[in-house]
């Protein structure tokens, strides 16, 4: 009982700082966002006047009695419709699972059982997590949806690497050639759906605005490090090639190819 006891009180600081890290990602990225925007699209900003500001497009309902009609100043409207519904539902989604999957992986750091390849690779998924949520929230908001499935078929494709990336964080667990494969093929897929859309016209031929080359770079580095580090995890059992091995990257290059298939006809 006594040792119960001391193992739970030795427990009980790492929670709290797992606890405490996994409420701060989620607390201060959506501010940070905001702050670089506002540094760097700070002249196309334009002054606010409190005072007489109106909104007349705010159908008023969480005031009730209280206003109705122009709205005065606000610093957040938001609208009681179905749109600001699916709004908040994958907001608190995304909050609750960035919050689970930091309180997990520093628990693991603080154990000493982090693998730091893994680690590395969640961190740098968090930017394409962030963009998916933010371009979906923008959907819906704006009520333009020429770009959902494809921003859809990059969303599903990027959880499964994390779900991936997350099993795979914890030292103790073996990584196998195929989860490995996985990881490494769908950031493969990125790179070519996202070279093919995008990523050489902004960056390399230079046809994009700062904002759109910044953002390119954002997603295409962490899929890079997505197809390598997977792969030097396990390049001592890559160095033979068996009939299984031949068979799961024969499996990954057909993934590959359809995926890129259905993503260019989005």
């Amino acid at each position: 009982m006594a040792v119960e006891r001391q193992s739970l009180l030795s427990r009980s600081p790492r929670e709290c700082v797992a606890r405490l890290c996994g409420c701060l990602v989620p607390a201060l990225v959506p501010p940070l966002h905001v702050a670089v925007l506002y540094y760097a699209w700070r002249q196309f900003a334009r002054s606010v006047d409190k005072h007489y500001c109106t909104c007349s497009c705010w159908d008023t309902v969480f005031k009730g009695t209280y206003e109705s009609g122009v709205a005065s100043y606000k610093h957040m409207y938001f609208n009681a419709t179905k749109n600001s519904m699916k709004i908040w539902v994958t907001t608190v989604i995304c909050i609750i699972s960035l919050y689970e999957c930091v309180r997990y992986l520093v628990n693991l750091l603080l154990e000493r059982h982090m693998r730091l390849s893994m680690l590395t690779l969640f961190l740098s998924s968090i930017y394409a997590h962030y963009y998916s949520w933010w371009a979906y929230i923008n959907y819906w908001n704006d009520d333009f949806y020429s770009q959902w499935n494809h921003q859809m078929f990059f969303t599903i494709t990027e959880l499964a690497s994390t779900v991936l990336v997350l099993q795979l964080a914890d030292s103790r667990k073996f990584i196998s050639t195929r989860k490995a494969l996985g990881i490494s093929g769908i950031a493969l897929l990125h790179v070519l759906a996202g070279g093919w859309d995008q990523f050489v016209m902004n960056v390399f031929r230079g046809a994009g605005h700062v904002h759109q080359v910044v953002r390119d770079l954002g997603l295409m580095v962490p899929d890079l490090l997505h197809v390598v580090l997977p792969l030097l995890e396990v390049r001592s059992r890559m160095r033979v090639v068996d009939k299984e091995l031949a068979k799961e990257l024969i499996l990954i290059l057909i993934f590959i190819a359809v995926g890129f298939l259905i993503c260019s006809q989005l």
